[in-house]
């Protein structure tokens, strides 16, 4: 009997199966697929706006109180399209499905998986600022971890059993070599020995290793910084804004790369349903590298410091020059593990707009796992090849950083 060659529909539902299977980071973020695009495509640099629910602060007493409906949104930019260029012969179509998928399929979609999720972790350590751990040394206890989720609990993350902490492999050694003789059920421990991964379940949230786990290289901070609350621009009374602009006054030399992060004396977190201090400073996360010997630096920073009103993030206790504290003035490159419930980043993916005048073009689109990818297939007549290439149209965002905390190893 012979073989039936696989059609454009097969390939490219497969395709979409293998890419969700082999994502690691990113299977444990928020996805938006965009159906807008689904007629007529979507190019590099269209933008999907992600919605974030509105708060409101609520009034004591009989008396009523209107309150504006503020609802915020990200704008996720379509800013990189991603393919794999390979060839399929005539032979290769004539596989079964699974031999096909294990052959062709796998090897080229890792490639795609792989670049989607180093993009995804190199943005959520560039937008997370809250930051436990020691730079230079992997965390041998659980207190550590345990400290990242208490700041998670701390900024209203629900525990939903969508907690997840993605972990670099030498992190992920070290904790579970150090975990090995607590007192825990005996499947989970024999999972750890079997694996040698944290169980999927432990301490209240799902464990990943990724290898794609991105370094911090933190700044030379030789000189002190304070900044001015009182008469500082960046400060914020209403409203609300994803990042400000707050002023430095440095003594000696300062470098701040992109990624850094440090708090303010006197400035601190609140959380966000009852508006208190919770007792830790506001960390804030550089967003542009600068430096500066001397005098002032503007240094763009998330989250933009809100000090009332809807969307308060911050409790000022103190007036005046504050200090400045900078997480690690080692100046050592490390790795940035994280601690992150599901809401805490987006990924927004869209349908490319399929060619016309080719062998065969096609794309298989989920909305329920917020994936799209598109196969197309054409003949070369100046070299005789039939080249094929895989492509994805995506962007990343973070959606609710206040909802991850890196863990510094």
């Amino acid at each position: 009997m012979s073989n039936t060659l696989l059609t454009i529909s097969k390939i490219t539902n497969e395709a979409l199966m293998v890419l969700e299977n082999e994502l690691t980071f990113t299977s444990e973020v928020d996805r938006n697929y965009d159906d807008q695009f689904a007629v007529v495509g979507a190019k590099i640099g269209n933008t999907v706006n992600v919605r974030r629910p509105g708060r409101f602060i609520g009034t004591t007493g009989p008396a009523l109180n209107v309150e504006d409906f503020n609802e915020t949104s990200v704008p996720v930019t379509l800013s990189t399209q991603f393919h794999v260029d390979t060839q399929f012969t005539t032979q290769d179509l004539a596989l079964s499905l699974d031999m096909f998928s294990d052959r062709v399929l796998k090897p080229a979609v890792a490639a795609i998986a792989n670049k989607i999720d180093l993009d995804g972790l190199t943005m959520a350590k560039n937008a997370t600022y809250n930051t436990v751990g020691t730079a230079g040394t992997p965390p041998t206890g659980l207190i550590t971890f345990l400290n990242a989720g208490a700041y998670l609990d701390s900024e209203g993350a629900p525990r939903d059993g969508r907690r997840s902490v993605i972990i670099d492999p030498f992190s992920s050694a070290t904790i579970v070599d150090s975990l090995k003789g607590l007192f825990v059920p005996q499947e989970a421990i024999s999972t750890q020995y079997r694996k040698g991964l944290m169980g999927r379940d432990s301490a209240g949230m799902n464990w990943k290793m990724d290898q794609n786990i991105v370094n911090q290289t933190y700044g030379s901070f030789a000189g002190t910084a304070t900044v001015n609350v009182t008469t500082a621009t960046g400060f914020l009374t209403s409203g609300w804004a994803s990042s400000a602009n707050i002023t430095l006054t440095l003594t000696n030399t300062v470098s701040l790369n992109q990624g850094d992060t440090f708090t303010i004396a006197g400035v601190f977190a609140v959380n966000p349903q009852n508006r208190q201090s919770y007792g830790k400073l506001r960390n804030f996360v550089v967003n542009t590298a600068v430096s500066g010997t001397g005098g002032t630096i503007t240094v763009n920073v998330s989250p933009a410091p809100i000090s009332a009103g809807q969307f308060q993030n911050i409790s000022v206790t103190s007036s005046g020059a504050q200090a400045v504290a900078f997480f690690n003035s080692t100046g050592v490159t490390s790795p940035q593990n994280i601690l992150m419930h599901k809401n805490a980043f987006t990924l927004a993916v869209a349908d490319l707009e399929l060619p016309e005048g080719v062998h065969f073009a096609g794309r298989a689109s989920d909305k329920e796992i917020g994936l799209s990818m598109r196969v197309v297939r054409q003949y070369t007549i100046n070299n005789d090849s039939i080249p094929t290439r895989l492509d994805v149209l995506y962007g990343w965002a973070p959606l609710y950083p206040e909802l991850a905390c890196r863990i510094a190893s």
